[in-house]
């Protein structure tokens, strides 16, 4: 597997055939009297990917992975983008989507395709963090644990957002929570069915 932006997988057979990826920096520019006008970052801009994608009816059905596509883009949420290594990008929406047909069967149905799939970063700003992040259809990972109470009982507790997705640094560089593979056991990871 190359990546898989959402529910959607690119193949190592179908793997971009291109991939570009552009970041902006802005400045804004101050007027000095007398002299030359004075830059000043304001920040960076959003990511922007583009990938070269060819479908072709040898692996795969070209007709069902663009509707999987377009659908997807429909839904207009921000979905994780995870490479093959297990690197994951951040979350992305899908800017635009171009189709061009290079084989058709004579019924018209699409034999070999080249897609063109522009993505664009979203932001997971800390304060936009709490209210955006349902809408991207993620549900967070927690760790559930068992609250010991004075009658001896025990009740399940869910502390979210230790997940190397959520631990985002904020503008000072602190981050939260940071847990290895192995320190937490595979059986208390459980996925929030609050929001």
């Amino acid at each position: 597997m190359f990546a898989v932006l959402g529910d959607i997988q690119f193949e190592v057979v179908g793997s971009p055939e291109a991939y570009e990826s552009a970041g902006t920096y802005d400045f804004a520019e101050q007027r000095v009297i007398e002299s030359k006008p004075q830059l000043q970052w304001v920040g960076d801009d959003l990511e922007r990917l583009k990938f070269e994608i060819m479908w072709h009816a040898s692996f795969t059905n070209p007709a069902a992975q663009l509707a999987q596509l377009r659908a997807t883009a429909g839904e207009h949420l921000a979905l994780p983008l995870v490479f093959g290594n297990g690197g994951f990008r951040g979350f992305f929406v899908v800017e635009s989507i171009n189709v061009k047909s290079q084989q058709l069967s004579a019924s018209g149905a699409p034999i070999a395709i080249r897609v063109s799939l522009a993505l664009k970063e979203w932001s997971a700003d800390s304060i936009l963090l709490s209210s955006a992040m349902p809408a991207t259809g993620v549900s967070p990972l927690g760790i559930a644990t068992t609250l010991q109470g004075a009658a001896g009982g025990g009740a399940n507790v869910l502390t979210p957002g230790v997940s190397a997705l959520l631990i985002i640094p904020s503008a000072s560089g602190a981050s939260g929570p940071s847990l290895g593979a192995g320190d937490v056991p595979p059986t208390v990871i459980v996925r929030s069915t609050g929001r």
